[in-house]
C-alpha cells in the first residue's frame, strides 16, 4: 500500500535509555530548547511558517545548532549517533559557539532551517513533521557536500527569477511596466545574493577543508 500524501514517517531516538518518537516529541523538543529563547510561538508543531513573520530565527538557530554541537562531541550520551556524518569535523567547526564567524554561521543556519521545512507541514508532504532536529540534519546533510549550499542556493533562486521576469517580459503584450520593476527587484537580490557568497568564502578560516566531496 503506497504512503498517502502528506504522511508523515516516524523515526525514534533513544534518548535517556528509552525510544522516543520524534512525531511526538516536536513539542517537548521546542519547549526545551526553543522556547527559552523564543517565548512566543515557540511549538514548531503548530507554528504557521507559510508566514514570513514565523521564520525561524537566528537565536533559535543557535539553540538547535547547540543542540546538535553537543551531540557531536559527546560521544556516549547523544539524541541521535552523528558519528557516521561525512566531513563531521567541518560541520564542527562551523556550529562551534565559539567560532569567530558565530553570527554569520548562525543567520545562515537560520536561513537553511527555513528552507529545509518545505520537508514538513508546510509542503504536501510530510517527513519531518517540523521538528527542529531533523529539519537541522536535512540542511547539515546539504552542508557535508558544501558549506557555501546555501548562499549559492539563494544565487540560483535569483537567477532563475530573472530569467523567469525576461521570459515574461519577451512574451507579455501587457503589464510591461510591472515586469521591469519586478525585474529590478530581482536583479538587487541577485546583487545580494552574490555579496552574501562572497562573504561565506570569506569566512571559511577557521573550518576544516572538506575530506569528501560529493557523493
Amino acid at each position: 500500500m503506497g504512503t498517502k500524501s502528506g504522511a508523515y514517517q516516524d523515526v525514534y531516538v533513544k534518548r535517556d535509555d528509552a525510544m522516543v518518537s520524534l512525531k511526538n516529541d516536536v513539542t517537548d523538543f521546542c519547549e526545551k530548547y526553543i522556547k527559552p529563547v523564543h517565548p512566543k510561538n515557540w511549538d514548531w508543531s503548530i507554528r504557521d511558517f507559510d508566514n514570513p513573520e514565523n521564520d525561524p530565527t537566528d537565536a533559535e538557530a543557535r539553540a538547535i545548532a547547540n543542540v546538535v554541537f553537543k551531540d557531536l562531541n559527546d560521544k556516549k550520551h547523544t539524541d541521535v549517533d552523528l558519528s557516521t556524518m561525512n566531513n563531521v569535523h567541518a560541520i564542527k567547526a562551523y556550529l562551534d559557539p565559539k567560532s569567530k564567524h558565530e553570527a554569520f554561521n548562525m543567520e545562515e543556519f537560520a536561513f537553511a532551517l527555513k528552507v529545509e521545512l518545505e520537508h514538513g507541514k508546510i509542503k504536501d508532504v510530510n517527513v519531518t513533521n517540523n521538528h527542529p532536529f531533523l529539519t537541522a540534519m536535512i540542511a547539515l546533510a546539504h552542508m557535508t557536500e558544501s558549506l557555501t549550499y546555501y548562499k549559492r542556493l539563494k544565487v540560483m533562486e535569483a537567477e532563475g527569477e530573472i530569467y523567469e521576469i525576461l521570459r515574461k517580459l519577451e512574451h507579455s503584450t501587457t503589464e510591461k511596466e510591472k515586469w521591469h520593476e519586478e525585474l529590478i527587484k530581482a536583479e538587487q537580490e541577485l546583487k545580494e545574493a552574490k555579496a552574501g557568497l562572497a562573504e561565506r568564502l570569506e569566512k571559511m578560516d577557521d573550518i576544516p577543508v572538506l575530506k569528501i566531496i560529493g557523493d
